[in-house]
């Protein structure tokens, strides 16, 4: 019998290629007994795999870590998630048992992040909205009369949380110039925004931005919080985009202040994800639907797989976690 740790692959084996590098798996495979996954990760499969295991790593699909199924991991010590938030997997009893967490969405924030500020420049060059006209010969000066065009420099850009992803966010404007970059976040310090760069702001100055995005947590302070009465602070042509959760945003609220005047949103996410067929968000042409493709999709699902395995690694080894999420943090995360 081997006197390794036992590391239980607690995931849908289809995501084994996809999330994992073999030379992180081989790194693993020296200090410790992985048990590769199974085939379909529910809570009964998974009693088998859990039974004398160490560590968990878990991901996407991977079912809830509740009392009954903790009942077939007496030895967990550890769950490492790689995937982003680690709310659909951990329950109060993972905490009870003194379980320890960790989450790769770290590695999510980056490619969030990119798409965020790409997307804030293709909208301000208006994009979307030339294409057509242009493809169609209309001319460049036609499909200029959809909207002013304009590059990210000399506007105010307002962030709604200074989340990983936010923080990625104002770290990618840096490179563009004369960029004022105002943060809704109440438990952004002080000293946190001096060091960030960024002014703290209400949730309404940061409605009055040129550009603003959403990357806060889907919470019940936060359902709704783009509202009726926040959506109609914004400055016509202004940019809104939601990378974060559908649920932030009043939809029939959004689709009523975009019939009223020129606005250019694009929403990575909604509620329900996929809107329905005859949702009036998919009518509306200065509403951009992309299908929740701003996180992770290919490489950055590897470097997820990479931080979940070496903080497995750190926790074998008794080195400090750069990822923790502790019980008090879990209300917070995304």
């Amino acid at each position: 019998m081997s006197s390794k740790p036992v590391v239980a692959m607690a995931l849908n084996a289809d995501w084994l290629g996809q999330m994992f590098f073999a030379e992180d798996l081989h790194r693993l495979r020296e200090v410790a007994d992985l048990r590769d996954p199974v085939r379909r990760a529910d809570a009964f499969s998974l009693r088998p795999l859990l039974a004398d295991a160490t560590v968990a790593i878990t991901g996407w699909g991977t079912p809830r870590f509740d009392a009954t199924l903790l009942e077939h991991a007496p030895r967990l010590r550890l769950i490492a998630h790689s995937a982003g938030s680690v709310k659909g997997v951990v329950t109060p009893a993972v905490y009870d048992r003194a379980i320890r967490v960790t989450t790769a969405a770290a590695a999510n924030a980056v490619p969030v992040a990119e798409f965020t500020v790409a997307m804030i420049v293709a909208m301000l060059k208006q994009v979307p909205w030339v294409i057509g006209p242009y493809t169609r010969g209309e001319g460049k000066g036609a499909a200029r009369q959809l909207g002013p065009i304009r590059e990210l420099r000399d506007l105010s850009i307002g962030l709604v949380a200074a989340s990983r992803i936010g923080r990625e966010v104002i770290r990618l404007l840096r490179a563009y110039p004369r960029l004022t970059i105002k943060v809704y976040d109440p438990y952004l310090s002080v000293d946190d925004a001096r060091q960030l760069g960024v002014e703290r702001a209400s949730l309404e100055d940061v409605c009055r931005c040129d550009v603003v995005s959403i990357h806060a947590p889907n919470v019940p302070e936060t359902r709704h919080m783009i509202n009726a009465g926040t959506l109609a602070l914004l400055p016509d042509h202004a940019v809104l985009i939601n990378t974060s959760r559908g649920a932030l945003v009043d939809e029939a609220a959004l689709v009523a202040e975009v019939r009223r005047r020129p606005l250019y949103v694009l929403l990575d996410v909604t509620d329900p994800e996929p809107p329905a067929l005859d949702s009036p968000l998919r009518r509306e042409p200065n509403i951009l639907l992309t299908p929740h493709l701003a996180g992770a999709m290919s490489q950055a699902r590897r470097d997820m797989g990479r931080i979940a395995i070496e903080e497995t690694l750190r926790f074998l080894r008794d080195e400090p976690l750069k990822h923790e999420v502790t019980r008090e943090m879990l209300p917070t995360q995304a």
